[in-house]
C-alpha cells in the first residue's frame, strides 16, 4: 500500500511542526513486511506430519484394509509392511498439503508468532535506525517511528541520548494512537498522531536550542 504524494506532505509537516519545539530529531520508515518467515510453514508442516498420522490411523483413516481386501476382513492384521509404507505416505501427503496452506498470506500471517513477528520488527527497524543514520545526530536524540504493514507492528526505536531521560515505556501511548489509526487504514493519520505525540513527549525533555539545526530529512520513507 503506497502513500499519496498529499498524505507524504501532511507527515512531513507533522515532523516539521513537532522539532520546533525540540532539538530531538523524528524519522519515519512504513515498510510491507520485515521477514518472509520461510521456516514457519516447514514448522507447522512437520507438526501435521508427526501429529496428525497416529491419530488418524488410530481412528481407522484410513483403514489399511481397504488397500488389501476392499474393506473385508478374515479376522487377521495387515501386513506391518503396509502399515509402515501407509504411514510414510499418508506423512508425505499431510506435510505437502500442511505446507502449502501454511504459505497462504493470511494463513502465514495467523501461523507466526507474535514473538516472532515483534523480534523481526525490532531487527528490522533497528536496522534502519542505523542505515538512515538517526545515531549520529549532534545530541544523540534521534527518534524512529517504525511500522511494519504485513506484521501488524510498530516499534519506536531512540538514541542514547533520549533513554538517559525517557523511559522505553512513554512511546506506548504514541505507538497505540499509530495502530489504531492504521487498523482503520488511515495510516497517514496514525503517523500524524504519533509524530505529534513523540514530539510532545521530546520537547518536556530536550527544548530546542539557539541553532536547533534540522539534522535529518522532515520524511516518512518506504520500504
Amino acid at each position: 500500500m503506497r502513500l499519496t504524494d498529499a498524505e507524504h506532505a501532511r507527515i512531513s509537516d507533522a515532523i516539521t511542526s513537532a522539532e520546533q519545539t525540540t532539538s530531538g530529531e523524528i524519522f519515519c520508515v512504513v515498510t510491507q513486511r520485515t521477514d518472509d518467515y520461510r521456516a514457519v510453514p516447514f514448522a507447522w508442516a512437520a507438526l501435521a506430519a508427526i501429529v496428525l498420522p497416529p491419530m488418524l490411523l488410530w481412528f481407522g483413516v484410513p483403514d489399511p484394509l481397504w488397500f488389501t481386501s476392499g474393506g473385508w476382513s478374515d479376522g487377521g492384521h495387515p501386513a506391518p509392511r503396509l502399515i509402515i509404507a501407509l504411514y510414510a505416505s499418508l506423512s508425505a501427503l499431510l506435510f505437502v498439503v500442511a505446507f502449502l496452506i501454511a504459505r497462504l498470506p493470511p494463513v502465514l500471517h495467523l501461523l507466526t508468532p507474535r514473538s516472532l513477528k515483534r523480534s523481526a520488527v525490532h531487527r528490522a527497524a533497528v536496522e534502519s535506525f542505523l542505515s538512515h543514520g538517526i545515531h549520529v545526530t549532534e545530541d544523540r536524540t534521534g527518534v524512529l517511528i517504525f511500522l511494519s504493514l504485513g506484521d501488524h507492528v510498530a516499534e519506536i526505536v531512540a538514541d542514547e541520548g533520549i533513554y538517559d531521560k525517557v523511559e522505553h515505556d512513554v512511546w506506548g501511548d504514541a505507538l497505540d494512537a499509530l495502530l489504531a489509526e492504521v487498523r482503520g487504514g488511515r495510516i497517514a493519520d496514525g503517523f500524524v498522531k504519533a509524530i505529534t505525540m513523540s514530539g510532545t513527549v521530546l520537547s518536556a525533555h530536550f527544548p530546542p536550542g539557539a541553532r536547533n539545526p534540522n539534522e535529518l530529512p522532515d520524511k516518512l520513507i518506504e520500504i
